[in-house]
């Protein structure tokens, strides 16, 4: 077998595993064997072909494979959790809410909870979560937070 159709078939194998293990370092070898098979296709010896395909693979994973990673980045968006679903509901105080403790019912589950202000919230308190942290709900009284009015 011709040693750049060697090196062309590696290089096809690796930008197809690209598919498999993304992150585009199979690529950056597989652009690395592509030059090695031109460098090899023009008679250069096994030596200058692996420096061809060593320089290649190096400049390609240095130049091209951060730009890349970058625009793969933002294409990627952010799923909204189960628990944020829960950010502005109405509960009820199963227990007094301080701002250290407490428990709230909501949608027929309790959760543990603390008041946004650290103010107590005795049982019965209709209260609006503000937000999750942890597996904690940071709840306000009356279901209104004073910073919304």
């Amino acid at each position: 077998m011709e040693d750049w159709l060697l090196w062309l078939l590696v290089g096809i194998v690796l930008n197809i595993l690209e598919i498999f293990f993304p992150g585009f370092i199979p690529a950056c070898f597989g652009f690395g064997c592509f030059a090695a098979a031109i460098a090899a296709a023009l008679d250069f010896d096994l030596t200058v072909q692996i420096a061809v395909f060593t320089a290649t693979t190096f400049i390609v994973f240095l130049s091209i494979r951060p730009v890349f990673l970058k625009v793969l980045s933002r294409n990627t968006h952010t799923v909204a959790t189960n628990t944020e679903r829960l950010v502005g509901m109405i509960g009820l105080t199963l227990e007094e809410v301080s701002g250290l403790q407490g428990q709230v019912k909501l949608e027929g589950e309790i959760w543990s909870s603390r008041s946004d202000d650290g103010r107590r919230l005795p049982p019965g308190t209709r209260v609006r979560v503000l937000r999750v942290e942890g597996n904690k709900l940071i709840v306000t009284a009356n279901g209104v937070h004073p910073s919304l009015n």
